[in-house]
């Protein structure tokens, strides 16, 4: 899943892995590897590409657990555990 949205984000700043590569610091052929799949970035080296590709490293972490929770809820009961976690933390970081 990230290297889809890794793809994705750096299509929409118009670069192609070369120049993501040069801009971030990791090299194009990592850079190719995530994004098909074979391979899967460090924390450390995600935030080197979303400061590349200009957008916060929890961006790219945050899409990825909502489409795993996409995959997950599936009833009303998920549903309302998920709301009651989020109650939960909402309320322990304020």
């Amino acid at each position: 899943m990230i290297g889809k949205r890794l793809k994705e984000l750096r299509l929409e700043k118009k670069l192609d892995q070369i120049e993501l590569g040069k801009i971030s610091g990791v090299s194009n052929v990592q850079i190719s590897r995530y994004e098909k799949g074979l391979s899967k970035p460090t924390v450390k080296t995600l935030s080197k590409l979303a400061k590349g590709l200009g957008i916060e490293p929890n961006q790219i972490f945050l899409e990825q657990d909502l489409e795993r929770l996409k995959q997950v809820i599936k009833t009303d009961d998920d549903r309302k555990m998920l709301n009651a976690m989020t109650e939960m933390l909402y309320h322990k970081n304020r």
